[in-house]
């Protein structure tokens, strides 16, 4: 960006040289520094949600009813082999 602003003003200079040499030209002006960029952002952090815990609605039912239906295929794979056995 200096460096661009510099060579206009040379430019102007060249141009306004030739064009009237009797005239004088003012002092270039001092070139502009540029502010400082802003600091970034600080990244948004990551947090989690609480962990919600499930309301206490299960009954063990459902296993009761599981192992049931285990002794019964043990009492009928038993009856299969005694049978085979005789």
């Amino acid at each position: 960006m200096v460096r661009l602003l510099l060579i206009a003003v040379l430019a102007f200079n060249l141009f306004a040289c030739a064009s009237s040499p009797e005239t004088e030209t003012p002092p270039p002006t001092p070139p502009v520094a540029e502010p400082a960029p802003p600091p970034p952002a600080p990244e948004p952090v990551y947090e989690p949600e609480p962990v919600r815990e499930l309301p206490k609605t299960a009954s063990s039912l459902p296993a009761l009813g599981l192992s049931g239906m285990a002794a019964l295929a043990g009492a009928g794979a038993l009856h299969l082999l005694r049978r085979r056995i005789r």
